[in-house]
């Protein structure tokens, strides 16, 4: 018997199999269908990874971008536009006939990352996904933090420029506008986050440029953050914000904005530890505590 988990993202989607104490041992990864055609691949790679390490599938959780309510339905994906009111649970619970969980993507990595992670022992965190896009995952008192209808944490979509850069979402002036990949490559007129990360660590005075603006964007936007909800920690996650380069940029630029800390005292900011995996791993998580 085995928990499976599938992070779904924006043109890959990769499946783990966790055994009893939480390792995986195995996982399959394939390109992201489109549309309804999402349910039929994640259905088949949990039956695959599941045939891949012999044992039966216990639960199947899935970690999907955008907005995800509380009984699994997947309202908008603006990475995913051909998905609107998604029906995942009740599509995947009835095909599978084993229990199911859909979550937001960003909400499995920062489970992950609260459970066996960087976030590990903190009842108050904040887990920020840095790639294509910005995912939060809210840690409050101990518990994640969904909201009435399961949408909390969609800070990437929070306006922190009026009137500015044109989003996926439909709106102007959202903070992944300015904080995430994509902002970083039009900052560098079209070279990638990890060239320009790159070039930092060769002292290339341009891309350290480009990179304090971009860590002041970033760290607008968790100061909003930390004004909100003060968590004790916050972990900076996915494939750009995982770079301990960005993370030294944005704890300065961070650092500028915050109060003296004998006024009030700042959170640690870590960077995480799960890796790409992270989603993954916390959607396999959430479905089997659904069991347990």
């Amino acid at each position: 018997m085995v928990a499976i988990g599938i992070d779904v993202g924006g043109t890959k989607c990769l499946a783990v199999a966790l055994a009893n104490d939480g390792s995986i041992l195995d996982s399959l990864t394939l390109p992201t269908a489109t549309g309804v055609g999402i349910v039929e691949e994640v259905a088949d790679l949990c039956t695959a990874l599941a045939s891949r390490v012999g044992k039966a599938a216990t639960s199947l959780g899935v970690g999907m971008p955008g907005t995800v309510s509380h009984d699994g339905v997947v309202y908008l994906a603006p990475h995913l536009p051909e998905v609107r009111q998604l029906p995942m649970h009740a599509l995947l619970s009835s095909q599978l006939g084993i229990p199911v969980v859909v979550d937001n993507d960003a909400t499995c990595a920062g489970v992950a990352e609260w459970r066996n992670g960087a976030a590990r022992n903190c009842d108050n965190a904040l887990v920020i996904t840095i790639g294509t896009g910005i995912g939060v995952a809210l840690i409050a008192n101990g518990k994640v933090l969904r909201g009435h209808h399961g949408f909390a944490g969609e800070s990437g979509h929070h306006i922190v420029m009026h009137g500015g850069e044109e989003c996926p979402c439909g709106r102007r002036g959202c903070w992944e506008q300015y904080a995430s990949g994509s902002a970083l490559r039009r900052m560098a007129n079209g070279v990638s986050g990890e060239e320009v990360l790159l070039r930092v660590v060769q002292e290339d005075k341009e891309a350290k440029r480009v990179l304090e603006e971009f860590a002041s964007w970033v760290a607008l936007g968790l100061f909003n953050l930390v004004n909100t909800l003060d968590p004790q920690v916050i972990v900076l996650g996915g494939g750009l914000g995982s770079s301990g380069v960005l993370r030294h940029f944005v704890a300065d630029a961070l650092h500028k904005q915050m109060p003296p800390s004998d006024l009030r005292p700042a959170p640690l900011l870590l960077t995480a530890q799960l890796g790409p995996e992270a989603g993954a791993i916390g959607a396999a998580v959430l479905g089997k505590e659904v069991i347990e």
